[in-house]
């Protein structure tokens, strides 16, 4: 197998969209990730130095994609492709000394991936995170409740703020207000933070949409706070923003949804999303030589 390393995301989308975009909503991450990194390079946008990301396709002898590999530093390596492509990749980042903190992906190609990265560097592995991948292209018809979908506004920074230091406190992935205020208005302004407001016009849930691709677009910080939980609004909102994206011409969504929350799970299937396939996180802890992981790895 050979390994190509590109520094340019641009070229490196070029080479693989065609094989992501097989399995497009399943590898919506390397995708959207890929696609912002070259939208970044076009604004030139440069990242900080030594910043640079990690861009790396391991192809077969007749040049066919086997395996795809991309990194932010310092976030976890984002991987998909082939079982069988694993050994060589991970004998590369070694020989190459690439420091990674974990990695995420489809289930059965990271934990093998996982497990060989563990016995090359004598690491230990944290699994951090079970997600499920949902995809939905036709929407279910369900009691909604009365309100409206609309753009969060620079009115709505605080309050939006606060709701996303809740929901990466509940996802184990604490956020510094400073942090989450620059994220949120810098996406409020790009018109993708979505308030639910009941009929008094009170904001009660919210979403945030992500990634878009050639045809799919993914729903991400789902976040209702405790005093309007199991009234309904997550399902509402989530199902009025998925409606809503589909309006404007994509032909799926998909969100990932917590493995073991039964009840937001349970959620998704009543709206019309459909599980198609399992993603893990894992975390790679100081053994010998091995730096332990701090950072949270790739935004969904």
């Amino acid at each position: 197998m050979i390994i190509k390393k590109y520094i340019s995301a641009a070229e490196m989308l070029a080479r693989a969209e065609d094989v992501l975009t097989e399995k497009e909503a399943e590898n919506n991450l390397p995708l959207g990730l890929l696609k912002r990194l070259a939208k970044e390079e076009e604004n030139k946008n440069a990242r900080e130095e030594g910043e640079s990301p990690l861009l790396v396709l391991v192809e077969n002898e007749s040049e066919h994609i086997e395996f795809i590999m991309v990194q932010t530093p310092p976030q976890n390596l984002v991987i998909c492709g082939n079982e069988e492509a694993v050994e060589r990749a991970v004998l590369w980042l070694k020989e190459n000394k690439v420091d990674i903190p974990g990695v995420v992906g489809c289930k059965p190609v990271v934990e093998k991936f996982a497990n060989k990265w563990k016995d090359e560097t004598e690491c230990n592995l944290q699994l951090f995170m079970k997600q499920k991948i949902y995809k939905l292209e036709t929407l279910k018809e369900f009691p909604r409740k009365k309100g409206r979908l609309c753009y969060a506004t620079e009115d709505d920074i605080a309050l939006v703020t606060y709701w996303t230091q809740c929901f990466y406190e509940e996802a184990l992935e604490p956020k510094e207000k400073l942090q989450a205020e620059e994220f949120i208005m810098k996406e409020i302004k790009c018109n993708r933070i979505f308030l639910w407001r009941d009929e008094n016009g009170v904001p009660v849930s919210m979403a945030k949409r992500s990634r878009e691709s050639e045809n799919g677009v993914t729903v991400s910080l789902v976040y209702t706070p405790d005093e309007y939980k199991k009234q309904g609004y997550a399902t509402t909102c989530v199902a009025a923003m998925s409606e809503w994206l589909l309006k404007e011409g994509f032909k799926f969504c998909s969100l990932y949804t917590d493995a073991d929350n039964h009840v937001s799970n349970r959620v998704y299937l009543k709206i019309g999303y459909e599980p198609i396939a399992d993603s893990v996180e894992y975390r790679f802890i100081s053994g010998t030589g091995q730096k332990k992981a701090e950072d949270s790895g790739a935004s969904i």
